[in-house]
């Protein structure tokens, strides 16, 4: 019988430490991802998510504005809003920020099986791409596209080494994703990518390869042609087919909006994207590696639209993640890393890894194990606990929102036909605290369009026809922020100040104010 305390083969304590490093990266990721969850679109999701639960069907006709009042809504995020709501009301805050830190977590652990090389390897860049995601990590519908993107990643990867039969799974999986967020159209670019680059691989190559190759890229054009017109098992019908030309056909978009408009590179949050961004450069121009055009290609292209709009830098990193990772380890960085590293860590892990006379015996390590992972998640959970306290949250709420204008406003509001005007990112949160007042505008930029996002310009800046607008749509309460041009506008106007705090301002039409 074998004793327990004798030392164990070194596969077996290898496995276990590989086990380690992957808990311990699990939930490093889940704890920088799960984050106080608050988002200006969040509001009007929940708010979408909770009609729909309790009428029982697809919401998909505006009801929450009089600019667009009964007009047909391309609600491409119906089954993700339901999702998202269903874990508020099972679980509030804190459950949508384990949301956030579980989809994270399940990003990280699809790459530590997708990806090449050893574990310290794919841990720091598994943790350099979710840094650089950070800021992307949202609670909102996209972070299920976000997700699928590296399941499709996932699949067509795994058909390309093995050539089985898992590219039939696209199917089912755009018509999933084309419910949950209408981001499926990243999923027909990834294909087209892909199949552009094999096309190419194929060209450099000669004989089998060459065929195989450019069989590879007929089979990826079906695939993405498959996966866009399986978007349309949906109740929107065939309008999914052109809801993201017309989202990003809204030009205004790229000019007023910050997720829409290019990458700040002076602000902090960017800095991880740059650095990385900075390494790919470093590892695909070495003479000595060779990425196939089939990954670099996609890469690529999605870095090219993460430069068009920041909202798009998530799916840039997890894309070009694979490519990263696999010119990185054709790379003999062993040398140059050593000379990095002082020599009294070397001798730290060679003892760790030999200790002489003192070999921990299994069960030994498996406490070690179990006490630092689990030292790792009681961090993760007094995390979890301070971002979603009602303190923290009612003081991220009074940050970003008009949280005491509202309050005000549901204290005083004798009507429920006031036709409130409102600033753009605090439409939702309207929608969400006031369900009975229909508002002028918010996060839902393909329903309103530039038709209705420019006449919001106009009367935010009180520029030219902006008192024809208010009156065409019969605004008698506006809720904005101090500084704007409107606001000394509508006061030399004869409209009356009512509310005021260092947020928001509310004005309200004095009856003596003639259309």
């Amino acid at each position: 019988m074998m004793n327990s305390d004798n030392p164990q083969p070194e596969s077996q304590t290898d496995q276990g430490f590989d086990n380690l490093i992957l808990v311990i990266l699990l939930l490093l990721v889940f704890m920088m991802a799960s984050r106080t969850p608050l988002d200006s679109d969040l509001w009007w999701h929940l708010r979408s998510g909770q009609v729909m639960a309790e009428t029982g069907k697809p919401l998909l006709t505006d009801i929450f504005s009089y600019t667009r009042y009964g007009q047909p809504w391309v609600n491409h995020s119906w089954l993700g809003e339901v999702v998202i709501y269903g874990i508020y009301r099972l679980a509030g805050w804190t459950g949508i920020s384990v949301w956030m830190g579980l989809m994270a977590g399940l990003i990280a652990g699809i790459f530590w099986v997708l990806l090449p090389g050893g574990k310290f390897t794919r841990a720091a860049f598994i943790l350099l791409a979710s840094v650089a995601c950070g800021p992307l990590f949202t609670p909102r519908p996209q972070l299920f596209s976000l997700v699928l993107v590296v399941l499709l990643i996932w699949l067509v990867t795994g058909w390309m080494r093995e050539s089985d039969r898992r590219l039939w799974l696209i199917l089912p999986l755009f018509a999933l994703w084309s419910n949950l967020h209408g981001g499926y159209m990243l999923g027909v670019l990834y294909l087209l990518g892909c199949a552009a680059g094999c096309a190419m691989d194929g060209v450099e190559q000669s004989g089998p390869e060459r065929i195989l190759n450019l069989r590879r890229s007929a089979w990826l054009l079906a695939a993405s042609a498959g996966g866009y017109l399986s978007a349309v098992v949906n109740p929107n019908g065939v309008q999914m087919w052109l809801i993201p030309f017309q989202t990003v056909g809204v030009d205004i978009l790229r000019q007023f909006i910050q997720e829409w408009a290019s990458p700040d590179f002076h602000s902090i949050e960017t800095w991880a994207y740059a650095l990385y961004l900075l390494t790919l450069l470093f590892t695909l121009f070495r003479k000595t590696v060779k990425t196939a055009f089939s990954q670099s290609i996609p890469a690529c292209l999605f870095i090219l639209l993460s430069l068009y709009a920041r909202r798009n830098i998530a799916v840039a990193v997890v894309v070009a993640l694979p490519p990263l990772v696999g010119s990185f380890i054709q790379m003999d960085v062993s040398a140059f890393i050593n000379r990095l590293i002082p020599a009294s860590w070397h001798e730290f892990w060679r003892r760790y890894r030999s200790s002489p006379g003192k070999e921990l015996s299994r069960s030994q390590r498996r406490i070690f194990n179990l006490l630092f992972a689990g030292l790792l998640s009681v961090f993760c959970f007094v995390k979890l606990a301070a971002v979603t306290h009602p303190v923290l949250m009612g003081s991220f709420e009074s940050k970003g929102f008009p949280r005491e204008a509202v309050d005000y406003l549901i204290s005083h509001s004798a009507s429920k036909d006031i036709r409130l005007f409102n600033t753009y990112n605090w439409g939702g949160y309207l929608i969400w605290k006031m369900p009975d007042t229909r508002i002028f505008i918010d996060g839902r930029t393909d329903l309103f369009g530039d038709e209705i996002l420019s006449q919001w310009l106009t009367i935010t800046q009180a520029s030219d026809g902006w008192q024809t607008l208010v009156n065409k749509w019969k605004i008698d309460r506006v809720i904005t922020e101090p500084d704007r041009p409107l606001v000394s506008r509508l006061l030399s106007s004869g409209w009356v100040e009512v509310y005021r705090d260092r947020q928001a301002v509310i004005l309200d039409k004095s009856p003596g104010v003639e259309d």
